[in-house]
């Protein structure tokens, strides 16, 4: 417990003190959702665009997070050569991707947060006050792209290398995961593929959650999904991950 709490704390420094990855977090998301909000953009589903995309931008946010943020942050750490300080330490591979994936989730939780209020504040955005189900929403769907990212950062030896792999599985994710628009006009063959994307649920159940009085029978579907895709991805992570160099 006491090496997870040290990395836990370490990285949470590592982020801090990277201010380009600071800026990635905060600062461009934040700018992506006002300029799509001040667009005269159509209606979606009867509701103002800057309200539907609210909840997808968060799912995006929370995406990117964890397939671009831990996978790029692996590999610079490779390329100064902190893991393989950590190789040469009693440190357990289980303590360090705990601590990884739990001080990100905490960054996911001030995106939220952030983004919220932005939304909220300047353009008036509903939040129905489903604080459970977005944190529960937040925690499975934060934790099953950090294990993505996880299983990039396991076939990435270094930028270049990870760049190509984020690139193929996060931009689909972004077109196809009900992000920005409805999927419901997609192809037959994409909108199967967009069903299945666990970015999807995410922001299907986010959607549900900011709009609408709460239902757990409107979010339970969506936490099932999540809930199934967590199980696979972590039995692949521990079966698959390997502290190497």
């Amino acid at each position: 417990m006491q090496s997870f709490t040290q990395l836990f704390i370490a990285n949470l420094k590592i982020i801090y003190r990277n201010k380009a990855q600071l800026f990635w977090n905060a600062v461009m998301p934040a700018g992506l959702y006002i300029a799509l909000s001040i667009l005269p953009l159509p209606k979606m589903v009867d509701i103002p665009y800057r309200d539907y995309v609210l909840p997808g931008m968060i799912a995006y946010v929370i995406m990117t997070n964890g397939i671009y943020g831990l996978a790029y942050w692996m590999a610079e750490m490779r390329s100064k050569n902190v893991i393989k300080r950590f190789l040469v330490t009693p440190i357990k591979v289980r303590d360090l991707a705990l601590s990884l994936v739990a001080s990100r989730l905490v960054i996911m939780f001030f995106q939220v947060a952030l983004l919220t209020l932005i939304g909220m504040v300047f353009f008036k955005a509903p939040f129905a006050g489903n604080f459970l189900s977005v944190i529960l929403l937040t925690c499975l769907g934060g934790s099953i792209f950090l294990l993505v990212g996880l299983l990039i950062a396991n076939y990435s030896s270094s930028y270049e290398t990870a760049t190509p792999i984020t690139t193929a599985v996060g931009l689909p994710m972004a077109f196809l995961g009900n992000v920005f628009f409805p999927t419901d006009a997609l192809p037959t063959a994409l909108k199967f593929i967009s069903r299945i994307l666990p970015i999807s649920f995410l922001s299907d159940g986010l959607r549900h959650s900011y709009l609408f009085a709460f239902d757990f029978s409107k979010i339970s579907s969506d936490l099932l999904a999540l809930a199934i895709w967590f199980v696979i991805l972590l039995f692949a992570t521990i079966k698959l991950f390997k502290l190497k160099e």
